[in-house]
């Protein structure tokens, strides 16, 4: 009941909703500048490309429409579609820092919120920690296609790449220690590692389930899909993103709730080692 209570409080289904929104226009830019950054680096190899592209449907299966629309943009020109990636990363992925700080500061109410230089600072921060891990995942598909290429084998490192990187249990371990991270350094003030660790646990583990849930939903809905076109594709990424971010609010609503009740056991601890008052004193 106080989750419950706390996440009524800040109107995290509102709050989810439109970290969805502000998610989904980060989405497109980010698969830009990947694949974009893919083409840059193979030198335009159709096939690196349609790895990457793999790489990222697998992680990101309910985006799977938006990713194969960013792949014909990039048959446009890759060096254009990096810059406009570029510039699309650094302007939303900041904007959606700014709003996951926002609702993070409404769950954690009893802490002042941060102002708008430190919020504005750590998400420029974030942007260059996308940054990196965007270049670490095009080099690692990249390596690994050529290492196909250069010594050719029986068991294709790009495919093992992808396919490991798609794997369940690698998601979950990402997805988990993504929330913990999430979770010690969004909060005003950083909750106990302990209070933070089986939100964060249960948390990461539901996301990956809920893609799982999205991605056998997906092709049941192609007749939707193929009436609606790319509106009926956002819908469903909005839909799947709308349940992560209930999923991550409610999570912290419970990080929340389990430090409160570590400070109270603290505060019942103290009080119950100190000094039992002498008998009559004080009652006169």
């Amino acid at each position: 009941m106080r989750v419950l209570d706390i996440y009524g409080r800040a109107a995290g289904g509102l709050l989810a909703n439109g970290l969805a929104f502000a998610a989904l226009f980060a989405a497109i830019p980010t698969t830009l500048l990947v694949l974009g950054l893919g083409g840059w680096i193979t030198a335009g190899n159709p096939a690196a490309t349609d790895r990457l592209a793999q790489a990222l449907t697998e992680a990101f299966p309910p985006l799977a429409d938006l990713i194969d629309g960013a792949v014909k943009a990039l048959s446009e020109g890759a060096a254009l579609t990096s810059i406009i990636g570029t510039i699309g990363v650094i302007w939303t992925v900041s904007q959606l820092y700014g709003a996951v700080d926002v609702a993070f500061a409404r769950i954690f109410s009893e802490h002042p919120e941060r102002d708008i230089v430190r919020r504005t600072a750590r998400g420029f921060f974030v942007v260059v920690l996308i940054g990196a891990a965007i270049v670490a995942f095009v080099v690692l598909i990249s390596l690994a296609g050529l290492i196909d290429a250069v010594a050719p084998s029986e068991v294709p490192m790009a495919s093992l790449v992808v396919s490991f990187m798609g794997s369940i249990p690698f998601l979950a371990v990402v997805a988990t220690v993504g929330v913990l991270a999430i979770y010690r350094t969004l909060p005003p003030a950083p909750p106990r590692w302990r209070s933070a660790l089986v939100p964060a646990i249960l948390v990461g583990v539901a996301l990956v389930i809920l893609t799982q849930i999205f991605m056998a939903l997906v092709p049941r809905l192609v007749g939707v899909a193929a009436l609606a076109g790319s509106l009926a594709s956002a819908f469903i990424a909005l839909a799947w993103l709308s349940f992560t971010f209930q999923a991550l609010l409610y999570g912290a609503a419970w990080v929340r709730a389990r430090d409160e009740g570590a400070d109270l056991a603290a505060s019942a601890g103290l009080g119950g080692s100190a000094a039992a008052a002498e008998p009559g004193g004080g009652g006169e």
